[in-house]
């Protein structure tokens, strides 16, 4: 896949720009604070509709304006050329493929995929289990519509017995439903969590070797599972059993929503045990992980957007990512300084960015 065109109108600081991106490489530089990291952000959307800043739509909305509209088009292995339109509103958002209207957000993951890395991506080993599913959840619904389908069906379902346990509600009809439905979603949604994290453990393993050139030494992500979901119905049972608990809670307190994700090198806790330099060549290994697993799964080959990490790489990591990287892949990349004229990805199509604006050199 490749992105050709974007043009921004009233998306953060952004109040009208355009940006040419007809090349395989991509370098946009600047000063702070320009509008680099908003249009790698606008990118970024063609994911899922989400910011990889983890920004609420009210955010990306420039102010005193009612809402943001955004224009891609693009060139897709299987759509041909395509344009994308979105519209964000302070508290809505629509977006449009090839012409027509795409029904639900949901329908449109996966269909433009584009793989943000940044320096923030480093709380998925230092931040809280939250953020560990939220990647493993994009990465697997980016390829899988039924898994995507059983874990918002579980969502919903988890929501409303929620409100059932906070209200005054001792409906065991209601409860039986909503229960009944979380069971069938969570084994599903479990599964599928096991098997896709071991092709991403796999991946991630072989990254991180070439990253870190360390001899012998290895990673794996394991999941860690709140609950046993064997069947089902031993997750309704449970379920059943923990309502008295959970009222006096106020929330379901076991399930896949509690899961969590531990990443070991050499049977060490990652997060306790590994330097700095090993967790941010993990990071990468997982995110390029993420990359493979479209490419493979979802046979369209996704863009990369690297906000600003290459700066934050020494040179021998540097040239350890870039063997990483498909070569065949779009790389859109921001820095404050100028491209560099050499090494593994040269040939840098240039754009400076300032005040909001973008001009190709």
């Amino acid at each position: 896949m490749r992105v050709k065109l974007a043009r921004l109108e009233n998306f953060r600081n952004i109040e009208f720009a355009e940006a040419h991106f007809d090349a395989d490489s991509v370098w946009i530089f600047g000063r702070n604070a320009q509008g680099k990291t908003n249009l790698l952000e606008a990118l970024g959307l063609l994911n899922a509709m989400r910011s990889f800043r983890g920004a609420k739509s009210a955010a990306l909305v420039r102010k005193g304006a009612a809402q943001a509209r955004l224009l891609f088009c693009i060139e897709h292995e299987t759509l041909g050329q395509t344009e994308v339109c979105m519209e964000i509103g302070m508290r809505s958002k629509s977006v449009s493929a090839g012409g027509s209207q795409v029904a639900r957000v949901s329908d449109f993951v996966g269909l433009f995929p584009a793989l943000a890395l940044c320096s923030e991506d480093i709380q998925l080993l230092r931040g809280s289990p939250l953020a560990r599913r939220k990647f493993v959840d994009m990465a697997i619904s980016t390829v899988d519509r039924e898994y995507l389908d059983s874990l918002k069906r579980y969502s919903a379902a988890l929501d409303s017995r929620n409100g059932l346990l906070r209200g005054d509600s001792h409906d065991g009809d209601l409860f039986d439903a909503f229960e009944s439905q979380m069971a069938h979603s969570a084994h599903m949604v479990r599964q599928k969590r096991a098997e896709y994290l071991d092709a991403i453990s796999r991946s991630a393993c072989g990254k991180y070797s070439v990253l870190s050139r360390a001899d012998g030494e290895g990673a794996i992500i394991n999941l860690k599972p709140d609950c046993d979901i064997s069947s089902p119905e031993d997750f309704l049972c449970a379920l059943r059993q923990s309502r008295a608990k959970d009222r006096l809670l106020g929330s379901t307190q076991s399930g896949p929503h509690r899961d969590d994700f531990s990443v070991m090198i050499d049977s060490l806790d990652a997060r306790r045990y590994a330097s700095e330099g090993q967790q941010r060549s993990l990071v990468l290994a997982l995110k390029l992980a993420f990359f493979d697993l479209v490419k493979a799964r979802g046979n369209v080959l996704p863009v990369l957007l690297c906000d600003d990490i290459l700066g934050e790489l020494d040179s021998f990591r540097r040239d350890a990512f870039w063997e990483c990287v498909d070569s065949s892949a779009q790389v859109v990349a921001t820095a404050t300084v100028q491209a560099p004229s050499s090494g593994a990805r040269a040939g840098w199509t240039c754009i400076k960015a300032e005040k909001g604006h973008f001009e190709s050199q």
